[in-house]
């Protein structure tokens, strides 16, 4: 009996191992956390890999967060089925804070839309320390008209740390060099809001209007920034005109009369009109140095005949100078700059991903297109930068491009501190 009841047990063990019991969950890594482009950014073939790393472990180990990691890859890897996943998501986690995020970017932000402000506004309440809702909400809340939520969220976003200190100094750095009641025409999120909080919150320079130039290209932005201060600049007539003009340049490329780089985007022909207000009111312009990245042909006329001030570019006519406008600017550089975010650790130990790192390269590169305005001005102004380049920029450079940066410092009439420094580097001529 005793040896018949063992070969049973023996028999149910064997049934039940057959049966996968004994299987544990394969190993797997848990991958990077995904965050906003706005702290780090990959490109479109590194999100899908991560998209397929966080779908792996998701099915190794089930998580809302391991879900919502998934969703946020899959969204900047433009995955074709991202948009189904996503509301598989929202479904199975109605409450995962990401995810609802997530749900409210995909739908269009516009006075009416109520859905996409709600998964917002909802995101923000389940997890007030969450900053990407509150950016959202922000153009939200701007495009219904309601400054004071949106002021609000930036107060949010300032208290939360919703922006680096390094990407806060860049844009604090770039509106000192201004002159006063300044218009800056920017082109993303990380040279906006940092000034939209600085000029509406914090108060520093709110005589300077921030306009953001994809915003534009929406109905409502045109109408909201005048509001604010920004000259009449155009009526809401000339409004469907332009619309209609950029209606028929697509329908143009559709056809294949002309090319799609011809068509200039409906907002850089507001910018246009912008300009022109700005001139007759005895406004100052100014387009970022990110703008200047990525202009069109329509906005490198102004790049081209504007004046390059370090981070920023005067596109309107001014009878000050150019030396002048380069001394003050220097003074500005070297005693008003701030730069605890360039200074700091997390900024220094962080992967060149952080798109904080790639933002402050942009010092290097106004530096170096100041270069023969910087020797004009005198040794004394050389010896002043140099010694700021080295304190807090140098270290901050990529290691394939920092000697051709460190090169600019290298002429013939440099000081002797710069001169010894070149030597140590293997630069001097």
């Amino acid at each position: 009996m005793k040896t018949a009841r063992l070969a049973t047990i023996s028999l149910i063990l064997w049934a039940l191992l057959g049966a996968g019991c004994h299987r544990v969950p394969k190993e797997v890594e848990r991958p990077e956390r995904i965050v906003s482009l706005r702290q780090v950014s990959y490109d479109s073939s590194t999100y899908a890999k991560l998209a397929r790393l966080w779908e792996r472990y998701y099915e190794v180990y089930p998580s809302e967060d391991a879900y919502a990691n998934w969703m946020y890859a899959a969204r900047y890897a433009e995955l074709s089925n991202y948009g189904s996943m996503l509301s598989k998501g929202v479904e199975k986690y109605p409450s995962n804070p990401v995810l609802l995020y997530l749900a409210g970017r995909e739908k269009t932000p516009s006075p009416g839309n109520l859905e996409g402000r709600q998964l917002q506004e909802r995101a923000a309440a389940l997890d007030p320390s969450y900053m990407d809702p509150w950016h959202a909400l922000v153009i939200e809340y701007l495009a219904q008209g309601d400054r004071e939520n949106a002021d609000a969220a930036l107060r949010r976003l300032l208290n939360g740390k919703g922006v680096e200190d390094e990407i806060m100094d860049f844009s604090y750095n770039m509106i000192a060099s201004m002159d006063t009641n300044a218009i800056v025409i920017t082109n993303g999120d990380n040279d906006t809001y940092p000034g939209w909080i600085l000029t509406r919150i914090i108060r520093f320079r709110p005589d300077v209007n921030i306009v953001n130039r994809s915003l534009l290209n929406t109905d409502w932005y045109a109408s909201e920034i005048v509001k604010e201060g920004v000259p009449a600049f155009v009526s809401q007539g000339e409004l469907d005109s332009l619309k209609a003009q950029v209606s028929a340049d697509l329908e143009k490329v559709r056809i294949g009369q002309i090319p799609y780089q011809d068509v200039a985007l409906f907002g850089d022909r507001l910018i246009v009109r912008l300009i022109e207000a700005a001139e007759r009111s005895g406004r100052p312009v100014y387009f970022t140095c990110t703008l200047e990245l990525e202009s069109s042909g329509l906005l490198n006329h102004f790049v081209t005949r504007g004046r390059r001030l370090g981070l920023i570019t005067l596109v309107t006519h001014t009878s000050t100078p150019y030396p002048t406008q380069l001394r003050k600017l220097f003074t500005t550089w070297t005693t008003e700059f701030r730069t605890g975010g360039l200074d700091s650790w997390q900024l220094r130990a962080a992967g060149e991903a952080r798109a904080g790192r790639r933002l402050v390269r942009n010092y290097a590169s106004a530096l170096v297109s100041l270069k023969d305005q910087i020797e004009a001005a005198g040794p004394d102004v050389q010896l002043s930068l140099f010694r700021w380049y080295r304190k807090h920029l140098v270290d901050l450079i990529p290691k394939g491009y920092v000697d051709d940066v460190n090169k600019m410092w290298c002429g013939p009439g440099s000081r002797q501190e710069i001169r010894d420094w070149c030597r140590a580097q293997g630069l001097a001529k």
